[in-house]
């Protein structure tokens, strides 16, 4: 027997049609299974998924427009090519068969070519049936990797966007502090002065102060406590050093002493959200007070920073007026995680970050 011969489902009530049709159908180089009657034949065609179903329409029982019509409810049996047999050749009963979801009708007595033909119109039917949903599915995929492309080509801007602004922000660092420092410095070793003591003690106060300036651009750009200690004392680092520097009171949970490490694109991802948030409730928010809670489980980190300040309407923002509100979303996505906000005008803002310490495929 050949494996991959189609397999047809006979159901039909009377013996000699059974036989004649697998008579015909196996000369033909098909596999074919039979059922009884309506019951049966429904229990085997979920059973054997067949490639066609040959129905009688007048059976005992249940009838070929039930049978066929419980199979067009089935899913898996909803897209099977179902023949119905019928000896009436009125309108209203083809008709009837139609409405049950029959895809063509073959004529008691059975005529071999007109088996075949029918067989054969009905595959390539079928086959384009196919062309036209896979075809449909290329374009719901290329449709999908238009917008995707359209996503990242948008990202990418925000990457090179948010570099050039950092570049700028360290040229001007340079130019305006930096450079001013040293020329002040040049100015002083350049001076003649009797009191060299005096000029010496200015000059090293100026190097302290140029030394100071150079590790805070560094921390600005990264803080080596993230990467020696982790998220947790990174935090506290950064809280305490908001507060010096803005007078931010920040209430928070986190515990600088946990020795808990997390992959480093989350914890740089967080760390950086909660910078960034902490610096726009300091620039916008008109409050001096900040909540920031991080609950962290086996298999589950929980970030929430929020405020009691103005508040704002999201969706009022103007393009490129977002508070780094979508830099912050794109740096959790591109971690693995989510990120959301809440806020209105007078109520305050609250930002949620949430990973999944434990992905599943």
């Amino acid at each position: 027997m050949n494996k991959n011969a189609s397999l047809v489902l006979v159901i039909d009530d009377d013996p000699f049609a059974r036989l004649t049709l697998e008579a015909l159908l196996e000369s033909a180089g098909y596999h074919v299974e039979m059922a009884e009657n309506g019951s049966e034949g429904l229990k085997k065609a979920k059973a054997i998924h067949p490639d066609v179903i040959l129905l009688d329409v007048m059976m005992p029982g249940m009838d070929g427009y039930e049978v066929c019509r419980n199979l067009r409810t089935d899913p898996q049996m909803a897209e099977v090519p179902i023949f119905m047999i019928t000896s009436l050749d009125d309108r209203n009963s083809r008709l009837a068969g139609l409405s049950a979801g029959a895809d063509d009708f073959l004529s008691k007595p059975f005529d071999k070519l007109e088996l075949e033909i029918r067989f054969n119109t009905l595959k390539r039917v079928d086959r384009y049936r196919h062309l036209f949903e896979e075809r449909k599915k290329l374009q719901e995929a290329l449709a999908q990797l238009t917008l995707r492309n359209a996503q990242l080509s948008d990202l990418s801007q925000q990457v090179l966007t948010a570099q050039e602004t950092e570049r700028h922000k360290l040229a001007l660092e340079l130019h305006d502090e930096i450079g001013q420092i040293v020329t002040g410095l040049k100015l002083i070793l350049e001076k003649e002065n009797e009191d060299s003591r005096a000029q010496f003690e200015q000059a090293r106060a100026i190097v302290n102060e140029l030394l100071q300036r150079v590790r805070e651009m560094a921390l600005n750009l990264r803080p080596t406590v993230l990467d020696d200690f982790g998220l947790n004392a990174a935090l506290d680092w950064l809280f305490n050093r908001l507060t010096r520097q803005t007078g931010l009171i920040i209430y928070h949970n986190v515990d600088p002493l946990s020795e808990r490490r997390f992959p480093q694109k989350i914890e740089t991802a967080v760390f950086r959200v909660a910078q960034e948030a902490l610096t726009n409730i300091t620039r916008h928010a008109g409050t001096n007070e900040a909540n920031v809670t991080l609950t962290i489980e086996s298999s589950h980190l929980q970030l929430s920073i929020s405020d009691t300040g103005k508040g704002f309407d999201p969706k009022a923002l103007a393009p490129g007026n977002s508070s780094g509100l979508s830099g912050m979303k794109e740096r959790i996505i591109l971690a693995g995680g989510t990120l959301s906000l809440q806020s209105a005008p007078g109520d305050g803002t609250l930002i949620l970050v949430d990973f999944d310490l434990d992905p599943r495929e």
